[in-house]
Formats: structure tokens, C-alpha cells, sequence
């Protein structure tokens, strides 16, 4: 049964043991570990590819679009992290209990090419159901086999719609923002 009467400083006592507890972790099983050398590879390779494939002259909307996906995605995390639908074993730092190298780079590189090269609706839509797809039924398991991903109540096909919404809801936004600002410069 939980404690309701726990006070304000109980709850930090309780948060500042977790936050030891997850840097010992860390320190003691994910720092330098193969897992830990993949997700580095994860953070930083797709973005030195993007930088060189980038459409130079919409660089600022398409890096918009991939903002508006990196902060939806990690809002998404931390509610599934909170609710224990997933968590993770392995990360690149200690602190922030989320997966930095996918919500920080993969997701968000994956959308902006998509979005770069898929400006029709409708092919924009079938490029991300197949990335969808690939993303839930590929991509996730291969993180749960790693062991860096571990759903607790959570399936991979939840998954596969929230991709897609996610790309076209903000490829709806981005469409509303661009009128919008061409509507002002005329």
C-alpha cells in the first residue's frame, strides 16, 4: 500500500536515492559497455550525414520540423518512461532517464529527411508508413534484443500509429506556419 502521508522532503530523499542509484548504474554497467558505444554512434553519425545532405536553402524549416518531432518525442518518452510502459537499460549519460540518441537524433533525422524529400501529401504519407513500420517492427525489437529497450506494458504495433501522426500532424503545423509567414512578407 503507498504511504500518502509521505512529506515534500521524503519525496526528495526518496529522488536524491534514485538519482545515486542510477549514476552508480551507470558508472558500474552501461559506461563504455558495447551498448553504450552504439548509442554514441547513434548520436552523432546521422547528424554529420544530415549536415551533408541537408537542403541548404529550407535548412531553418526543415531543422523546425526535426525541433517540433524532438520535443513531441521526448514529451511521448517521458510519459511512457513515468508509466512504465518502456524503459531503458543503457544510456550515454547518467541523469536524464531518457534515450537521448533516438529522441535527440534518430527520430528527429529520420522525420527531417522524410520531410525534406516528400513534399506531396500523399507520398509523404506512405514514405512515413513504411518508416513507421520499420521504425516499430525492426528497429525496436533490434533495441530490445541489444537490451537497451525493455517494454513493460507497452507493444511495438502502439507504436506504429503515433509515428505517423506525429509526421503528419507536424507537417500540418509546419504547412499553417509557412502560409503564415509567406502571407506576411507579401
Amino acid at each position: 500500500m503507498v504511504n500518502t502521508d509521505i512529506t515534500f522532503e521524503e519525496i526528495i530523499e526518496i529522488q536524491n536515492k534514485s538519482i545515486e542509484a542510477q549514476y552508480q548504474h551507470w558508472i558500474n554497467n552501461e559506461l563504455f559497455t558495447l551498448q553504450f558505444w552504439l548509442l554514441m554512434v547513434i548520436l552523432i553519425v546521422p547528424w554529420l550525414i544530415w549536415w551533408k545532405s541537408v537542403d541548404r536553402k529550407r535548412i531553418v524549416e526543415i531543422l523546425l520540423y526535426g525541433l517540433l518531432v524532438h520535443a513531441l518525442v521526448t514529451v511521448i518518452d517521458e510519459i511512457g518512461c513515468q508509466l512504465n510502459f518502456w524503459e531503458y537499460r543503457y544510456d550515454i549519460e547518467p541523469l536524464f532517464p531518457r534515450l537521448i540518441s533516438i529522441n535527440f537524433t534518430a527520430l528527429p533525422i529520420v522525420y527531417m529527411f522524410l520531410y525534406q524529400y516528400f513534399d506531396k501529401w500523399k507520398d509523404f504519407l506512405v514514405a512515413h508508413v513504411v518508416a513507421a513500420g520499420i521504425m516499430s517492427f525492426v528497429m525496436e525489437p533490434i533495441l530490445v534484443w541489444l537490451d537497451i529497450y525493455e517494454l513493460f506494458n507497452w507493444k511495438h504495433v502502439y507504436s506504429f500509429p503515433i509515428y505517423i501522426i506525429i509526421a503528419m500532424f507536424f507537417k500540418l503545423v509546419m504547412k499553417i506556419i509557412l502560409k503564415k509567414q509567406n502571407s506576411h512578407f507579401k
